[in-house]
């Protein structure tokens, strides 16, 4: 016995829905493959006896494996002869393959209603969130945080910005030398932190945040290595000595990373 009826869903970019509404493009964007998408709205309009039920929405990709799971959450349903709308967020779906998603609507363990909905790659912006560029031009040094075994490790990050792209170079092996950032070689995403010197008097001197988002890492090699090498270089406030004394010394110490927010331009 069916335990109730999905009369419509829709998945859609949160950028769309808050444009169009619940009956907006159907679609998922990613700045990545694999790696986490951009916030979107799952829309269910429900016809389910009075009560409360468990729901859960499963994503599966083009091969056919589980790719995300939202849930499971206890809704409570207005009954068969009313509509109960519900509306969430995602913001921590990571996906890993692009292409047409199956989204299986499931109500109490029973998959009620499915729909199918593509996932796109969108490509980075060149020219990132007016707020997001002003923190990072602002700013000397930037937090670089990363989760591993279940705990949170972050940085101070001095840093190179240009054309959407943020460039940190880390040493391997931590030594007094250069910074060592977390997640860098290895993880394939960080949280940054951008951080402004406060304006007010009664803060002036000490740091306030000023916005949070997350990265795709994509470490750097042979050319692209050594050109951003070249930026950092020369962003290097601290440095002793010219430029290509610390690009010769980092070749063999250090790993230089590509940072790409995933923020919508």
């Amino acid at each position: 016995m069916t335990v109730g009826e999905l009369v419509f869903a829709n998945v859609l970019d949160r950028r769309v829905h808050e444009i169009h509404g619940d009956r907006g493009p159907s679609g998922i964007y990613l700045l990545g493959v694999p790696g986490r998408a951009l916030p979107f709205t799952i829309y269910r309009a429900w016809k389910i006896g009075t009560g409360t039920v468990v729901e859960e929405v499963h994503f599966y990709g083009p091969s056919g494996r589980l790719a995300y799971r939202w849930g499971p959450a206890a809704r409570r349903m207005k009954g068969t002869m009313d509509l109960t709308e519900e509306r969430d967020v995602v913001e921590d779906a990571r996906l890993d393959e692009s292409g047409t998603h199956v989204v299986s609507f499931v109500v109490d363990g029973q998959i009620v209603g499915e729909i199918e909905c593509p996932v796109f790659l969108q490509e980075a912006p060149a020219k990132l969130p007016k707020d997001v560029e002003d923190g990072l031009r602002r700013s000397d040094v930037i937090f670089v945080e990363v989760e591993t075994d279940g705990r949170r490790v972050s940085a101070p990050t001095w840093f190179a910005y240009r054309n959407g792209r943020i460039y940190v170079l880390s040493q391997r092996e931590p030594g007094p030398q250069e910074q060592t950032v977390p997640g860098i070689p290895g993880a394939s995403e960080v949280r940054v932190i951008t951080r402004r010197k406060a304006t007010v008097p009664e803060t002036r001197g000490r740091d306030t945040a000023l916005g949070e988002f997350y990265a795709t890492v994509r470490v750097l090699e042979g050319p692209e290595w050594e050109e951003a090498a070249k930026i950092l270089a020369d962003r290097r406030r601290s440095r002793a000595g010219p430029a290509v004394d610390s690009i010769a010394r980092w070749r063999s110490t250090c790993a230089i990373a590509e940072l790409t927010p995933l923020v919508p331009g």
